[in-house]
């Protein structure tokens, strides 16, 4: 770690304080100059585009760094209570799949069956239709000893397959992983104490973990971005008990469950759904946050891309329901609690928000649109401490978990990447359009041919051309033409990287060559 990040982070609650009020005298320099300056209609659009982008940017800056100001040096310790050898509740670990490979499930199952703790039973929710997949997993629970179960009818996808096990389930609590988790051997030892000494209690959750970040860039940058939600968010979200439930890695109390009708089956993003039920009933939650748990992300574009599909859409499917629960019953949960179910579910509109961003240094730099811009005086005050500040914050917390550079850029760059996939995802479920549950592919070769890339190839296109128009038209106005072109070229080499993150991996035989 350099002496400079090392001053940063002693430093840190001063310099997130002052990055937060820059943003704030950013935000405000921007709406006095939007509501004083005169635009024409179309000036007025890509200037409402531009502001909606950088307040949307803004209020996600703010939400990050004042986490980052109330989890440092702080821990939430939770009571947990002293379980008894003889005496451990029973829990039924459980790994809802459908056409999930062999391979995985089974080294999944191998770690249910190392799990330290005594008084467990191990499930497989199969909920496969294909013959073969069936015999497999006749064939997995015969050679592991574990109890499969399947359902008569298919519906709600995994939240309809849980909730039919559920409903006739005798254990205490349910742990509940994905086909590709492996839980270490002390999983339960760990977090059944928390729940055994709450009653109020509904869930533990503790993080994912991509083990494979070293086969790919894609992989590397996915497991990135769970690093930055798990090792500093749901800290902050724990402390203001708005921890919601991620799907995976996490033990359910099951009367809290049932409490609440079980899973959400309305929403592919039943853990998040089932989540709110839960916190507005009074029931509380638990981040448990070290890591117990090793996984598989997505290791190509197409399986990062299908799974941020599914994330995004399922969770502004359910932020409109959050919308209408504020209006409805405000006082349902504290002001905390939803101001981190706001930032949770409106963060997926940030592929909307680099859009907005990107478009408008090309309206400027093509058809000088909006021909006003910010004073030099003022983008210098406002602007660039907003922007230096938010990443130092950002870069010293992660460098501080021993992230290194390259990781953090290539998170980064591969979430700005999504931003097509966010945009038709969220604009879906806007439109009230139901999503289906796709299972995420690990270990392919899969890569997007000519037509998934057009987005990229256009906006490239348009970049270099708003740079070349700009540099013909320099002398007219440097600053406000440089600043654009700076953003063009920026936009440009993020854009580029999509050819680099759409190579897949090589097979195993080439790797280890």
């Amino acid at each position: 770690m350099s002496n400079f990040v090392r001053f940063f982070l002693t430093r840190l609650r001063i310099f997130t304080l002052v990055g937060c009020v820059a943003v704030c005298l950013y935000f405000v320099a921007r709406v006095i100059i939007f509501s004083y300056s005169y635009y024409s209609p179309v000036e007025k659009l890509f200037g409402i585009l531009l502001l909606t982008g950088e307040t949307y940017m803004l209020v996600h800056a703010l939400g990050y760094m004042i986490n980052v100001f109330n989890i440092r040096g702080r821990e939430l310790t939770a009571p947990r209570a002293e379980i008894r050898q003889g005496e451990e509740p029973w829990v039924a670990v459980v790994v809802a799949a459908r056409h999930e490979p062999k391979e995985i499930l089974e080294e999944t199952i191998i770690t249910f069956r190392n799990l330290d703790y005594p008084n467990k039973n191990i499930y497989f929710l199969d909920d496969s239709s294909d013959q073969r997949y069936k015999e497999e997993a006749d064939g997995l629970a015969a050679r592991h000893g574990i109890k499969i179960f399947r359902r008569e009818e298919r519906r709600g996808a995994k939240a309809g397959i849980v909730n039919a096990f559920m409903a006739g389930m005798p254990e205490k609590y349910l742990a509940i992983f994905d086909a590709d988790q492996n839980p270490m051997p002390d999983f339960l030892d760990e977090l059944l104490p928390y729940l055994e000494a709450n009653e109020n209690l509904a869930f533990v959750q503790t993080p994912q973990f991509y083990s494979n970040v070293g086969d790919s860039p894609v992989a590397m940058g996915a497991a990135m971005q769970q690093a930055i939600f798990y090792e500093s968010i749901c800290e902050g979200k724990n402390l203001n008990d708005a921890m919601f439930c991620c799907g995976t890695n996490v033990v359910f109390r099951r009367t809290a469950l049932m409490s609440v009708g079980g899973f959400d089956e309305s929403s592919i993003t039943e853990d998040f759904a089932t989540s709110v039920k839960l916190h507005v009933k009074g029931y509380k939650s638990l981040y448990h946050p070290h890591v117990k748990v090793f996984g598989l992300g997505p290791d190509t574009l197409p399986a990062y891309f299908k799974q941020q599909a599914r994330w995004s859409g399922g969770t502004v499917s359910v932020f409109k329901r959050i919308i209408q629960l504020f209006f409805r019953s405000p006082r349902s949960l504290t002001p905390m609690q939803w101001l981190e179910y706001f930032l949770a579910g409106s963060y997926y509109f940030v592929g909307w928000a680099f859009f907005f961003l990107m478009i408008c240094p090309i309206a400027f730099l093509l058809f000088n649109v909006p021909s006003f811009f910010l004073r030099p005086e003022i983008y210098l005050t406002t602007f660039v401490p907003y922007f230096s500040l938010s990443l130092l914050v950002f870069y010293s917390t992660m460098s501080e978990r021993h992230y290194t550079f390259k990781q953090i850029y290539t998170g980064l760059i591969l979430g700005s990447l999504c931003f097509p996939v966010l945009m038709k995802s969220t604009l879906l479920a806007l439109a009230g359009e139901k999503m289906t549950f796709v299972v995420t592919t690990k270990g392919g070769r899969e890569r997007l041919d000519w037509k998934g890339l057009w987005p990229y190839s256009v906006m490239l296109g348009l970049n270099a051309a708003a740079i070349a128009v700009g540099a013909l038209r320099f002398g007219n106005d440097p600053y406000a033409i440089g600043v654009n072109m700076f953003w063009a070229a920026y936009h440009i080499f993020i854009l580029a990287n999509i050819f680099r993150f759409n190579n897949p991996p090589a097979p195993p035989e080439k790797a280890a060559a």
